[in-house]
């Protein structure tokens, strides 16, 4: 769906958020499953160590300094996906209408969403929650493992694990709808614009009341 008639959806402070947590959170994944496995000769498990801390110390500074940045964006970010209404079950009730369009070629009614969708909007509760989980047991453990208790240090393992398994299998899910939907992976990475009519189709709600609010508010 393409238009010349295009709308802001992903500032360029996002953006650049986004792509220092590309940056960082993939060498995190894959290294944090290569430790999981082990696979490979002691140096080898050594080195992915090295870089799994490299790869979250990044992810650390990135998160810190987009929250200390761009607070007030964090905060409506936040006041976004913790939002839970009715057409939440509804879309949950379809899967977005998701399933349907690609293994049937068929269109089913999806109810109205807001900026996010309800499957972003619970993805992004798994990024702040786990990211949060993440980044606090990921220090803790690299910084004071000898100084906390035992117990304590496997809860945090145990955590830890669980946290980055959970982000892992959302961001492929994450990955693939958002290359299905291309216009808004075009605008992450490239422009942050995405053509209104999309916009109309996918986010009727953000449009109706923010959109074309601000809009009215400027003519």
């Amino acid at each position: 769906m393409h238009s010349n008639n295009m709308i802001l959806k992903h500032p360029l402070s996002v953006r650049i958020f986004h792509y220092l947590l590309v940056i960082s959170f993939i060498p995190l994944a894959l290294t944090g499953l290569i430790l999981f496995f082990k696979p490979f000769t002691e140096g080898a498990m050594n080195l992915t160590m090295h870089i799994h801390i490299a790869a979250g110390i990044l992810l650390t500074f990135d998160a810190l300094s987009f929250f200390i940045i761009g607070y007030k964006r964090v905060v409506l970010f936040i006041s976004r996906v913790f939002s839970i209404k009715g057409n939440d079950f509804k879309w949950f009730a379809v899967l977005g209408g998701y399933p349907q369009k690609l293994l049937l070629h068929k269109k089913v009614p999806v109810p109205p969403m807001e900026k996010y969708n309800s499957g972003q909007k619970l993805f992004g509760v798994f990024v702040f929650i786990g990211g949060a989980i993440l980044i606090f047991t990921g220090m803790a453990l690299w910084a004071f493992p000898h100084n906390l208790p035992h117990g304590t240090v496997a809860l945090m393992g145990h955590l830890h694990t669980i946290a980055a398994w959970a982000l892992t299998l959302f961001l492929c899910v994450h990955v693939f709808l958002g290359i299905y939907m291309f216009d808004d992976f075009k605008a992450m990475f490239l422009h942050g614009k995405i053509p209104y009519e999309e916009a109309r189709e996918m986010a009727p709600l953000w449009v109706e009341k923010e959109i074309i609010a601000i809009s009215k508010n400027k003519s």
